[in-house]
């Protein structure tokens, strides 16, 4: 499985590189608020506007992540407080009531 792995990253390199040297040649301009850059290879604006996409999915991941292994650690607490309540209630000793003990006797007198 590893290798499919492999193959599938080094196919999309060698269409990658294939894609950046096809383009080589093909300059924009960008202006960003205050900055100007002028003939800036368009395989540069996009490889950059990649890995930041990625890093803006990669924070958003991490705190989405954070967030629910806060939650299941509340939930895993919460189990423990009520597997160990269950735990004590099983140990506790059984007590019948009054009206219990007398149709227990009735019964047994009449058998």
């Amino acid at each position: 499985m590893w290798m499919l792995k492999w193959l599938g990253i080094a196919i999309l390199l060698i269409l990658l590189l294939g894609f950046a040297i096809q383009n080589l040649e093909q300059q924009v301009d960008i202006v960003l608020i205050f900055w100007h850059f002028q003939d800036v290879p368009l395989i540069v604006v996009i490889l950059e506007a990649f890995i930041i996409g990625m890093l803006v999915w990669f924070i958003i991941a991490f705190v989405n992540e954070m967030r629910l292994r806060s939650q299941l650690r509340g939930i895993s607490r919460d189990r423990d407080e009520l597997s160990r309540e269950l735990q004590t209630l099983r140990n506790l000793p059984l007590e019948e009531g009054e009206e219990e003990k007398e149709d227990s006797a009735e019964y047994h007198d009449n058998v």
